[in-house]
């Protein structure tokens, strides 16, 4: 699979909880996520435009996951778990 150009939102009220959405993309505009879980209503950019690559191992994520959900319904909730020593990359 190909890298993503993804823009990484994390809840104001549940720190370990990310959205991920493609570039470009206003949260504001993306009511799926919100409808399962109030936590992300209230989002703030982590990071832009994040090169996302589902074929590497990120710190406590399942990268396969966030994007086929990225590619199916246009946005991906997760909840970052934490990480053993010496774990992957932040993402």
């Amino acid at each position: 699979m190909t890298q993503l150009s993804v823009d990484l939102y994390q809840s104001s009220t549940d720190p370990q909880k990310f959205l991920a959405l493609p570039a470009g993309t206003d949260p504001a505009e993306v009511t799926g996520p919100m409808v399962f879980d109030q936590d992300y209503a209230q989002v703030v950019r982590y990071q832009q435009a994040f090169e996302f690559d589902p074929s590497e191992s990120y710190a406590g994520v399942n990268a396969a996951k966030i994007a086929a959900d990225i590619l199916t319904v246009k946005w991906s909730t997760y909840h970052r778990e934490p990480v053993p020593k010496g774990g992957g990359r932040q993402g």
